[in-house]
């Protein structure tokens, strides 16, 4: 299904879905559940369709909530001799267009006090301005600025650096503005593909603390250990085109997803054995398999387990 899903529900949950690249199966009848307000930990090899599924998500070619506001940091900003402080602020469109009317009603007040206009006019101007005010305060527009260089301070742009214009840094850099803008608007949905890839250590760390306290929800792709591991409630395991769920960090996954392959393991060397048994007894490989498969069935369960 594609196009989104009409529940106002934060979480997301994709049942029996499939992607295809080219020809090539990147995810088959995959299941995928994610809870409002977790941070996951996306994990698998490369080129098997972490980043695939990443915009699939972002572009809601999938079922996920329509209304639900998603965000990919998935290219730098493009140079321009805007600054990165002004980049970023200029995320939050709406408290832009609000400024921009406060200034617009404060200017037709001093013109029409200085014209003695229409009482009536200015009194509705007065009340228009008295509600932009209001929401402006109720989006900390005062702290926007504040949270702005913050962030940016935090992704290593000094102070100087962040009234320069965007086209005197190179891509990794504006790959951090792009970042640093991701983090201000917080979106609902955060999906970050190997944020730390242009980063230098206090970065890294700093950006390890800022997910950390992040409430809303949050995917990110990543081949850091320590990173997932500081920042991860849950893993996400992308293997043999499916998705395995696990709760905790990156050292908990994987933890748990040994001990399951041994189970796995053991199960298959137990299959083998029996098979064997049947054909000692006279059954052909046929006959053994057969019967294999229906004793699985009526215990429930494969040779290869569950998802975790």
């Amino acid at each position: 299904p594609e196009g989104g899903s009409e529940t106002n529900s934060g979480d997301i949950s994709l049942q029996g879905f499939s992607i295809s690249v080219a020809g090539k199966v990147l995810l088959e009848n995959a299941d995928l559940k994610i809870a409002a307000g977790r941070r996951y930990g996306f994990v698998g090899p490369n080129g098997q369709g972490k980043s695939t599924l990443l915009m699939h998500i972002a572009h809601k070619k999938l079922a996920v909530p329509r209304n639900l506001d998603i965000l990919l940091v998935e290219q730098e900003v493009e140079g321009s001799n805007t600054t990165p402080l002004e980049i970023v602020l200029a995320a939050d469109t709406e408290r832009v267009s609000l400024l921009k009317r406060k200034d617009e009603l404060e200017a037709l007040l001093e013109a029409e006090g200085a014209a003695a206009g229409s009482e009536a006019d200015a009194m509705e101007r007065h009340e228009e301005l008295e509600e932009v005010y209001r929401r402006l305060s109720a989006r900390g527009s005062d702290a926007a600025k504040a949270e702005a260089t913050r962030i940016l301070l935090g992704l290593g742009f000094p102070l100087g650096w962040q009234s320069r214009p965007s086209k005197s840094f190179s891509g990794g850099w504006r790959m951090r503005i792009s970042l640093a803008r991701a983090l201000f608007m917080q979106p609902s949905l955060l999906l970050l593909d190997e944020p730390t890839n242009h980063l230098d250590l206090n970065a890294v760390l700093w950006l390890d603390d800022y997910l950390n306290s992040w409430k809303k929800t949050l995917v990110v792709v990543s081949h850091d250990v320590g990173f997932l591991n500081k920042v991860s409630t849950d893993i996400i395991h992308l293997r043999d085109r499916q998705l395995d769920a696990y709760r905790g960090n990156y050292d908990s996954f994987v933890s748990m997803a040994s001990s399951q392959a041994e189970q796995r393991q053991k199960a298959w060397e137990k299959q083998e054995k029996a098979l064997r048994a049947l054909k000692l007894g006279g059954k052909s490989k046929k006959e053994a398999e057969e019967k294999m498969t229906k004793q699985q069935t009526r215990e429930g369960k494969g040779p290869g387990g569950g998802k975790g």
